[in-house]
């Protein structure tokens, strides 16, 4: 995309290419969210620094750079709005001495490296890297899980362990956490069972937030994804990346 350019509402799915993924992993926590910061700030500004070219045979035509980690390290993207979605595929990154980040980026597109099964959404990314969503400027939060078997919801109602409004709202591995944990002294506890569904939605949480729950009520964005195939779950007239997945 060029100067100026902007996606639909801010919004874009952003995957990471495997090569992206694995030089975050080599980085600190601490260069890890700088990182990440900058590539969720693509989706407010998609153009980055310049268009790339097939110079050399480089085979760079489409693609575009950040420089992030202080101007040390340079990233390899495209941004893209398909079908009125918009779309960044972050392929690597590498130092800038001696235009590191650019000779792997022509290594693996010349050898195809940018299919679907090689790519990682951002929220997976995090997961993996134990990141929390909120440390690179997302909420965590804002979206809508697959619900769980009505079956298992009524047990967890019956049981006085959730009741049936909240239930609704979760999945099958956080009302099985919460059919696990939520029991004291004096039997079903539901503060217990909550905050043990909680933490199975993010193992990493550092607070107690049963009102995060609430932003599942909302409006779901719906965007279909291009690369993922699916629709966006989190809210409607969210920030930043879309998300299809938990």
């Amino acid at each position: 995309m060029r100067s100026g350019s902007s996606f639909p509402d801010d919004q874009a799915e952003v995957v990471l290419g495997d090569a992206f993924v694995e030089y975050l992993d080599r980085l600190t926590e601490s260069d890890q969210i700088r990182v990440i910061e900058d590539v969720v700030a693509l989706c407010h500004n998609p153009a980055g620094k310049h268009p790339l070219s097939n110079k050399a045979g480089s085979h760079l035509a489409g693609w575009n750079t950040l420089d992030v980690l202080g101007g040390e390290h340079r990233v390899v993207f495209a941004s893209r709005v398909v079908d009125g979605v918009g779309t960044l595929e972050i392929l690597c990154a590498g130092p800038r001495r001696a235009d590191a980040a650019y000779t792997i980026a022509s290594a693996l597109i010349a050898t195809g490296h940018l299919t679907d099964d090689e790519i990682t959404e951002i929220w997976q990314a995090l997961a993996l890297l134990d990141v929390v969503a909120e440390d690179v400027g997302l909420d965590g939060w804002d979206y809508t899980p697959v619900p769980a078997p009505d079956g298992l919801r009524r047990s967890a109602v019956a049981a006085g362990v959730l009741d049936e409004e909240t239930a609704a709202l979760l999945s099958r591995d956080e009302i099985n956490a919460a059919m696990e944990a939520g029991w004291g002294p004096s039997g079903a506890d539901r503060t217990l069972a909550l905050d043990a569904a909680l933490h199975r939605a993010r193992s990493n949480a550092r607070f107690h937030g049963a009102h995060a729950f609430a932003d599942r009520l909302a409006p779901r964005c719906g965007a279909l994804m291009p690369r993922a195939r699916q629709t966006c779950i989190r809210k409607h007239g969210h920030p930043g990346p879309h998300r299809s997945v938990v």
